[in-house]
C-alpha cells in the first residue's frame, strides 16, 4: 500500500499545535476520524527544534528531531503504522530534513548514535508526512463523506514556505503547487488563482519587525481579494498568526485552516 493512502499513522503534534493552534488540531483530528483514518499520538515526543540549522557542523540541532523519529520507529515496529503524520509544516520540514541529512551522511548518523547512547539506533525507516499529503492520498474517502456544498466560498490557497522548500522535501512543485487546489476542486470548491500563494508571510520577523510581516501579508491578501476570494486557506499556525495581523473580523476575506474548511463539507459531528 502507498503510505500516503494508508489508514493508520502515528501523530506528532509538536509544540505550536498544542499551544497556539488547538482549533487546527481539533478540526484535523475530527476530519481524519470521519475519513476512517486512525492516528496514534507518540507516547513521548520532543520539540523538533523549530528551525533546521544551516550550519554544516551543527549536529546538536538534530537531537530533538532524531529522538522523535526513534520514538516513531519503536511504535512502527510494534504496530502497522505507515508513517509519522504532522499538522505543522515547520515540524514536517524539520523532521523530513533531518531524515534526509542522516540518510545521506552516515558520519552524522554515527555521531548522533554515539551521542545518544541510551537511545536505540535510528534506522532511517520513518516516513514523515503532512496532513495535506494524506488528504490528497485519500481523496475518494473524503468525497464519500462530503455532504455539503460550499457554493458561497471562493478560496485562495496559501501554501507559505516550509511545505515547499527546499525542493528535496516539497509536497508538490515548489514553483507552482496544485495539490491543495486539486483536492478542493475535486470537492467542487471554487478556487481563486493568484500569484502569491508561495510567497513568504514574513515568518518569525513578526517578533522583531512587525512592519515586514504586515507589508508582505498585505500583498498576499490584496492579490487574493482583487481576484474575488472571500476565503484564504492555510495549513501553518505561524502563517495563520501573521495573516491575522491584516485579516481582521468583518473583512471581506476570512483566514481559515484547510481542515476547518473541509469540516464545513463533511459536518462537525
Amino acid at each position: 500500500m502507498n503510505y500516503l493512502s494508508s489508514l493508520k499513522y502515528l501523530y506528532y503534534p509538536g509544540c505550536t499545535i498544542k499551544r497556539d493552534a488547538l482549533e487546527y488540531e481539533e478540526k484535523s483530528l475530527l476530519l481524519l476520524r470521519k475519513m476512517g483514518i486512525e492516528l496514534k499520538e507518540l507516547e513521548s515526543w520532543y520539540c523538533c527544534g523549530a528551525l533546521p540549522s544551516l550550519a554544516i557542523d551543527d549536529i546538536m540541532s538534530y537531537v530533538g528531531g532524531t529522538r522523535t523519529l526513534i520514538e516513531a520507529q519503536k511504535l512502527i515496529r510494534r504496530g502497522d503504522f505507515n508513517g509519522l503524520l504532522t499538522l505543522c509544516p515547520m515540524c514536517y520540514n524539520v523532521l523530513k530534513r533531518i531524515n534526509l541529512v542522516l540518510e545521506n551522511d552516515p558520519d552524522k548518523l554515527e555521531i548522533l548514535t554515539e551521542y545518544m547512547e541510551e537511545e536505540e539506533r535510528y534506522g532511517l525507516g520513518v516516513n514523515v508526512v503532512h496532513i495535506v499529503e494524506v488528504l490528497a492520498g485519500n481523496i475518494d474517502r473524503l468525497k464519500e463523506i462530503a455532504t455539503e456544498k460550499l457554493t458561497e466560498f471562493k478560496v485562495a490557497v496559501y501554501y507559505g514556505c516550509t511545505l515547499l522548500r527546499p525542493k528535496e522535501i516539497a509536497i508538490d512543485d515548489p514553483e507552482n503547487p496544485e495539490i491543495i487546489e486539486n483536492l478542493l476542486t475535486s470537492l467542487e470548491v471554487a478556487i481563486v488563482d493568484y500569484p502569491f500563494k508561495t510567497e513568504c508571510c514574513g515568518s518569525y520577523h513578526i517578533l522583531t519587525n512587525r512592519n515586514i510581516v504586515v507589508d508582505r501579508v498585505k500583498r498576499i491578501v490584496s492579490s487574493a481579494l482583487r481576484r474575488g476570494a472571500n476565503i484564504i486557506t492555510v495549513v501553518c499556525p505561524l502563517c495563520m498568526y501573521n495573516l491575522k495581523q491584516v485579516v481582521k473580523e468583518g473583512n471581506k476575506l476570512r483566514a481559515m485552516y484547510l481542515s476547518e474548511l473541509l469540516v464545513h463539507l463533511v459536518g462537525d459531528r
